[in-house]
């Protein structure tokens, strides 16, 4: 049987922060944008500038994108979510990386 070629150090590091990351409880893929509104009442601290402020998500869903209101309270866990899949992505673009630099220089 042949025997496996031994991943580089730095692919065995990236690979264990991505099965960590992998394992916390969620993440998303979306973008997360925040919008300044006035709601038209005349007497309200908006008409003087100070406006309203609110979070939403941008995500594909189906083929299409669509946009989710993120509640006030949900903020912080949702921006953790969607670093946490950024995170991952770049993680494994960094594998990849590696494997086509091993694959141009046909190194084991």
């Amino acid at each position: 049987m042949p025997t496996r070629p031994c991943a580089p150090d730095s692919v065995r590091r990236t690979a264990s922060r991505l099965r960590f990351l992998l394992n916390q409880p969620a993440l998303l893929h979306a973008s997360l944008h925040e919008s300044k509104r006035t709601c038209g009442k005349p007497s309200c601290r908006c008409a003087r500038g100070q406006l309203h402020r609110s979070h939403i998500i941008r995500v594909m869903d189906g083929g299409k994108q669509i946009s989710v209101h993120v509640p006030a309270t949900w903020e912080s866990r949702v921006r953790e979510w969607i670093e946490r899949d950024q995170e991952i992505r770049s993680l494994l673009l960094e594998i990849s990386t590696v494997y086509l630099r091993r694959l141009r220089t046909r190194k084991e």
